[in-house]
């Protein structure tokens, strides 16, 4: 008998200056421990400050329309970032009291207008180098008087267009600029959404992301499970934190990838929807989500040496708290430290009251969905160092530990998920146009221990391991047709995936433990890739865009296959032993019941390889200053995963002969064409307004692609559960669309998804038809597919700002059409009705460091469970939130 403490022990400046263009601010990553000491040596006698190595360069010529009446600066500046296309991205914490800037009316460079916008203020400002436009005096001290008695500020730098770390923008939802500029189909989850979404967890923050959706299948596991145009699943997408990769995988009744992130930490998120060309994109079939934690520069505030934020939230519904601190310090201009915790405390929420006849009752007791609940401890640690001036290194480890507990008369079902992740890199960016070095070494490690409880303890732990890096390189050059750039480099990462549980020999010899090793298999998956890209810009009106990448993989383990198992039973009397997911199920041992013999296991050694080559091409005008078309082409490669290869086993405490290996499983692969549309433009209909749109059109069609499906197993003449490679090919193709306008005292946005699905539904099937239960034509019967996007979603996002901007309220509005797959014997199970969902936000700036956020999510108190979920799991009824959030 097992006893509780046994329980617990199983648990640059850039080179060239583009007479048109604002080029990008250098950017940089992170390194190993090792080089950060390495290079702090150095610190003391090389060590540069930043202002004092860039050299003061003329603005862009490129003028625009302007009109900015006279105003404190700090408002005055977030006009002339809407109007000029440059973007703030520190002055509004950096701005003091009492300066007011000139009216501004007509059409003059940016550095004209910032000339006649400051004229007589005492306030300064020069053009970089890279695009930037820094105010204020160099070597003056934030906060000092001029000899006419007029203030100057502490430095303001106002990054050029194209700068890729802005944590917000003037697209949908705080989108940033940059995003509407970038001829690809990418998104952005801005720190601005994040904060008004009223999260319940992380996954919550991709709702409105256009041709992006958050698998909601198994309520208990709070990890986030993307779903990008309709792929999802054995890293099909790439999940990345802070470009570490998060390859946890655990078979269950819904989505198996999980990525375990804490929502307090997070600073955007970054979807790119076609599998990239570059660092991230190995073995990745149909793009990436990378959540981007907060940096320093996020935390302290400009021309000060340390700085932080405070945040407490609660609400109703089972929301019972969200907090987290978060602070950091400069110990120098070349270096700083920054850390945080958080807690978070969520109970069994209740279910929407409206059409509530909808619902699936069975997991819910009282008015509270079962299994819902959980609580959370995160913490950050982050250290940024810049030890010579073209030299950055980074070093970031982020912890969440996540606990949560289903008890219901005799099934207890305790489950605590824990990940690791550190990250580190070092961007070298010298004066040298042929080189722009980036390098990362990541780890990540993910836990999940689980206790189930009918009788006696019955503990297992799934983990997975992950580990790579990448090195890559930029060299540019000055050709009689343009500026060419050459971007090269390779990354290659390993996974390592092992589940422990506590054998369980039944009557018949049988292991039922095997139900739990089986289908979460242990065993090691390598990737390694080499790329090499071309870009070519013409005249500043067209891009021309090639690649070719190499991606070889290689996987390892030992599996079985037995003979003999158990069966379930609906509703027999004097039931034992109810399924733990389903109580109207009884589970019954087949070799008690019917007398059967077992049959012994046969043992599977699987080692196997391969890799592809694998094209891209981009090609995008500007016929206009405000208008980018562009089209893309890609091809990308998918290797099997473990567990689809090794799957074996059964459900668990059950029989362990349900599923079967497939080691013959063929690498999927896709091609993509993008057809696409970005524009920017500002003063479309008043002087101080900005419109931004992103249109997309896009066809995805994937060979062998794998499903479960059905197999036979000539030696034990019998059937099982099987991953299989389909036959012909499957087909996704959509449009997708975000589109937002923004006159200052009012905004408002679209982002709209259409997807059509035609998945293949057949594969060679070698063992007798009439034994199963699906049988098609000849040798072939259909697979089963449970995950289908819904045709069409729309969000609509709109507010208002008052009192000078300080009070925002706004309202958004989500319909996502009836989902009905078509596709298998198991897909039933998870249609959805359509639904309409209304939230409403807002917030009170009380002063530039005191905000109160607050939501109301699901106004209408609706019952309906979300696409990709399960009638078993509804979705929260209303509730509201609030949070105070204090920097110091």
């Amino acid at each position: 008998m097992w006893g509780y403490q046994d329980v617990m022990k199983c648990r640059s400046v850039s080179k060239r200056v583009d007479s048109q263009r604002l080029i990008k601010a250098k950017r940089a990553f992170l390194s190993g421990s090792v080089a950060l000491a390495v290079f702090a040596n150095i610190n003391g006698a090389v060590a540069q400050t930043a202002m004092g190595s860039q050299t003061p360069q003329q603005a862009s010529p490129v003028a625009r329309d302007f009109n900015i009446p006279a105003q404190p600066l700090q408002s005055a500046l977030l006009t002339f970032n809407r109007q000029s296309g440059m973007q703030i991205t520190s002055a509004a914490n950096a701005t003091q009291q009492g300066v007011r800037v000139n009216t501004l009316s007509g059409r003059f460079t940016p550095q004209q207008a910032l000339e006649k916008l400051l004229a007589g203020t005492g306030v300064s400002f020069y053009f970089t180098g890279n695009g930037a436009a820094v105010i204020g005096e160099r070597q003056t001290v934030g906060g000092a008087q001029t000899l006419d008695g007029s203030t100057v500020l502490e430095t303001i730098v106002v990054t050029g267009k194209t700068d890729r770390n802005a944590a917000t923008g003037s697209g949908f939802q705080g989108t940033p600029d940059w995003v509407y500029e970038a001829p690809a189909s990418v998104s952005v989850v801005s720190k601005e959404a994040i904060e008004n979404s009223g999260a319940r967890s992380a996954r919550d923050v991709l709702d409105h992301v256009a041709g992006v959706q958050v698998n909601r299948s198994e309520s208990q596991k709070p990890g986030v499970q993307v779903n990008i145009r309709g792929l999802q699943d054995n890293n099909r997408v790439v999940a990345m934190i802070d470009g570490a990769r998060q390859n946890f995988q655990r078979a269950g009744h819904g989505g198996s990838q999980q990525v375990f992130v804490d929502s307090s930490f997070i600073r955007s998120v970054e979807i790119e929807k076609a599998t990239g060309s570059g660092v991230g994109g190995a073995g990745s079939l149909g793009g990436s989500v990378n959540f981007r934690s907060v940096t320093a520069d996020d935390i302290i505030k400009s021309g000060e040496k340390w700085g932080g934020t405070i945040t407490a939230g609660s609400g109703t519904n089972a929301f019972d708290f969200d907090g987290n601190v978060i602070a950091g310090i400069r110990l120098s201009e070349d270096f700083s430290i920054l850390g945080g915790v958080s807690h978070k405390r969520l109970g069994e929420y209740k279910v929407g009251k409206r059409d509530s006849k909808l619902i699936e009752w069975s997991t819910i007791v009282g008015d509270e969905v079962l299994s819902t609940g959980f609580e959370s401890v995160g913490s950050l640690f982050k250290m940024e160092a810049t030890p010579v001036d073209d030299v950055k290194i980074d070093l970031s480890w982020m912890r969440y530990d996540i606990t949560s507990s289903l008890s219901e008369g005799t099934r207890i079902d305790d489950e605590d998920y824990l990940n690791n992740t550190i990250t580190s890199s070092l961007s070298w960016d010298p004066e040298s146009a042929l080189v722009d070095l980036k390098a990362k070494l990541w780890f990540s490690d993910t836990k999940n221990d689980e206790v189930r409880n009918y009788t006696i303890p019955d503990p297992v732990s799934y983990g997975m391991r992950s580990w790579g890096g990448s090195i890559e390189n930029t060299s540019r050059f000055e050709l009689p047709v343009g500026a060419f750039s050459l971007n090269y480099g390779v990354e290659a990462f390993r996974d390592s995936g092992e589940t422990d549980a506590i054998a369980r020999i039944n009557a018949s010899g049988i292991d039922e433990a095997y139900g739990y090793k089986g289908m979460n298999p242990s065993g090691r998956a390598d990737m390694a890739s080499g790329f090499l890209n071309a870009t070519l810009e013409h005249d500043d009106w067209l891009t021309v865009r090639g690649g070719l990448r190499y991606d070889h993989y290689r996987l390892k383990g030992a599996t079985q296959i037995a003979g003999v198992g158990k069966s379930f039973v609906i509703s027999p009397a004097g039931c034992e032993l109810w399924d733990d997911f389903d109580p109207t199920f009884c589970i019954i041992e087949i070799d008690e019941q019917l007398g059967q013999e077992p049959a012994p296991y046969t043992n599977f050694e699987i080692d196997k390889s391969g890799g592809a080559w694998l094209p891209s091409a981009s090609i995008s005008i500007k016929p206009f200053d405000w208008l980018q078309p562009f089209v893309n082409y890609s091809e990308s490669y998918r290797p099997p995963s473990i567990m689809e290869t090794l799957f074996s086993g059964g459900h668990p405490n059950t029989s362990p002969t349900a599923n079967m290996p497939n080691p013959n499983l063929r690498a999927e692969q896709a091609k993509t064409w993008e057809l696409g549309a970005n524009i920017k433009t500002d003063g479309l209909l008043s002087s101080d307004d900005s419109f931004r749109l992103k249109a997309l059109w896009f066809r995805r069609d994937i060979t062998d692609y794998i499903a479960m499906a059905r197999g036979y197993y000539a030696p034990f003449e019998k059937v099982y559960d099987v991953n299989v490679n389909l036959d012909g090919t499957t087909r996704m193709r959509g449009l997708e669309l975000e589109v937002n306008y923004d006159i200052g005292l009012a905004y408002g946005g679209v982002s709209y998804t259409r997807t059509n699905t035609d998945l293949a539904s057949t594969y060679t099937y070698d063992g007798p038809s009439d034994i199963n239960a699906t049988p098609g034509s000849g040798n072939e019967i259909r697979s089963s597919v449970i995950f289908v996007v819904p045709k069409e979603r729309f969000s609509l996002d709109a507010g208002v700002r008052m009192l000078d901007e300080r009070f925002v309220l706004g309202g958004r509005m989500t319909y996502v059409q009836q989902t009905q797959p078509t596709v298998g014997v198991l897909a039933p199970t998870y249609s959805a009705y359509a639904y309409r969902v209304y939230d409403i936000y807002g917030s009170y700036a009380f002063n530039e460091n005191t905000k109160l956020r607050f939501a109301v999510n699901n106004v209408t108190d609706e019952a309906y469970w979300p696409s990709l979920g399960t009638s078993a799991i509804p979705a929260p009824g209303r509730t509201f939130t609030a949070s105070l959030s204090v920097k110091f």
